[in-house]
């Protein structure tokens, strides 16, 4: 299932904490799991679909009826340890059955009874997180996190700025989720962008009740609070280049509402344009954002703008618009690869995705017959085996919530196209599902 380029970029994807499972020690380590799961008091109340698990042949199908997700690299399947969140539980003892036969990619990232710790922390029903520095969240002051909430719902005043500069030692304070007061502005006020856009795209005609004025009235009051909130701050010359736990900076923040005066107020105050800059812009559907921002800036244009773009969950012309303007004027390839997994809120696209597997979970015909029209390859496969139709034939992912995928208006006709440009229904992905498995697991 997988080419040269999967297998040289394999160094740059696995993350500390990484074990491998090679393909020869595969076939025990599924029948280690399927021995001893089922037996398990706690893993067998959990496990999906017993009789299933019992007779795959697959050891990544058996990690997804456990509910852990895998990567893979060649022929070798790749597990990252959960080490906090609802599933450390059931991870950790998981180890029992395959430990032996899992070598860790990173030796020593994962310290000398790591997992007998997990299985200790989830018998007393706590998360292992211990909110160490840098972890999971960042040590704040309860004055810190008062204030930094407490600019959601009102404006703030310079003097009750500089009390806290003053208190922390840095204009750069963070809240025990990680944001400074810049990006937590930022982060409402992109929010405020949508809401108070969303509010006045309502008709305004006779038939208007006051719940719609009432709603219209909010979202204006809450655009003036963040606007106003983002000037104060921007007075003390906070650091523009700080980003949030997803790696997003100020610039990106704005970039993604899609507000040319956002983006401006923020370069007039020295913010830089960059990569995720670009990608934001792209995520916003704003073609005049984008080419705003490229300009100048041709150098950051990557493979990763045209998956952003066809990944987006949207319904708007100016999507395909979007798409065009990337591959025509931009030069974006058509069958570039995702170099990491794309979240979005229809699911997961997985690393070595093409933009068309993005277009195709997003049911996006227009998208879908424009990509196939310039050359997509409708044959590609992404690092689990998953093609086009894989990602809009059912759920390709693991989920903590159980299944997430649904079919959008286009499915079927996105479904037909793939086909008659030559998709093939048997295709199996490194778990031994084919695009007609998923098809019967939703109707199921």
């Amino acid at each position: 299932m997988q080419d040269a380029t999967t297998t040289s970029a394999s160094s740059s994807f696995i993350p500390p904490g990484t074990f491998r499972i090679r393909q020869a020690d595969q076939a025990a380590a599924l029948q280690a799991l399927q021995r001893g799961c089922p037996k398990h008091m706690v893993v067998a109340d959990y496990l999906q679909n017993p009789e299933e698990f019992a007779r795959t042949r697959y050891l990544a199908r058996a990690f997804e009826l456990l509910g852990m997700q895998c990567d893979v690299d060649g022929g070798d399947l790749l597990l990252v340890p959960f080490e906090g969140g609802e599933s450390v539980d059931l991870s950790a003892y998981y180890w029992d059955f395959i430990e032996d036969l899992a070598r860790e990619e990173n030796p020593g990232s994962m310290a000398p009874g790591t997992k007998a710790m997990l299985r200790e922390v989830c018998a007393d029903g706590e998360d292992g997180d211990d909110d160490g520095d840098g972890d999971e969240h960042h040590h704040a002051s309860e004055a810190v996190d008062d204030f930094i909430g407490g600019m959601r719902d009102e404006k703030i005043t310079l003097a009750e700025l500089d009390v806290l500069i003053a208190s922390e030692g840095r204009v750069d304070f963070r809240d025990y989720n990680g944001n400074t007061p810049l990006l937590a502005t930022c982060t409402r006020y992109r929010w405020a962008i949508a809401q108070h856009a969303d509010a006045q795209m309502e008709e305004e005609d006779d038939d208007e009740d006051e719940d719609d004025r009432e709603a219209k009235a909010s979202a204006a009051a809450e655009l003036a609070v963040q606007a106003h909130n983002l000037q104060t701050v921007l007075q003390r010359q906070p650091d523009l280049a700080a980003s949030n736990r997803d790696g997003t900076d100020a610039l990106g923040l704005a970039a993604e509402s899609g507000s040319v005066d956002f983006v401006d107020l923020l370069l007039a105050n020295g913010a830089t344009v960059n990569a995720g800059a670009l990608q934001g812009s792209v995520r916003s559907l704003s073609v005049d954002m984008v080419r705003k921002m490229a300009q100048g800036h041709a150098h950051l244009v990557g493979p990763g703008l045209l998956l952003q773009a066809c990944a987006a969950h949207s319904a708007m012309p100016t999507k395909l618009e979007m798409v065009r303007y990337l591959v025509q004027d931009l030069g974006c390839d058509v069958n570039a690869r995702a170099a990491g997994g794309i979240h979005e809120s229809l699911g997961s696209v997985r690393r070595m995705a093409t933009p068309l597997m993005a277009a195709a979970l997003t049911d996006d015909l227009a998208v879908v017959q424009y990509l196939l029209a310039v050359g997509a390859d409708v044959h590609a496969v992404d690092v689990y085996g998953n093609t086009a139709l894989h990602y809009c034939s059912g759920q390709t992912w693991v989920s903590e919530g159980g299944p997430l995928w649904f079919a959008l208006d286009d499915n079927a006709q996105v479904m037909a196209l793939l086909r008659q440009h030559g998709a093939d229904d048997s295709a199996t992905n490194v778990a031994g599902r084919t695009p007609a498995d998923l098809l019967a697991s939703r109707r199921g």
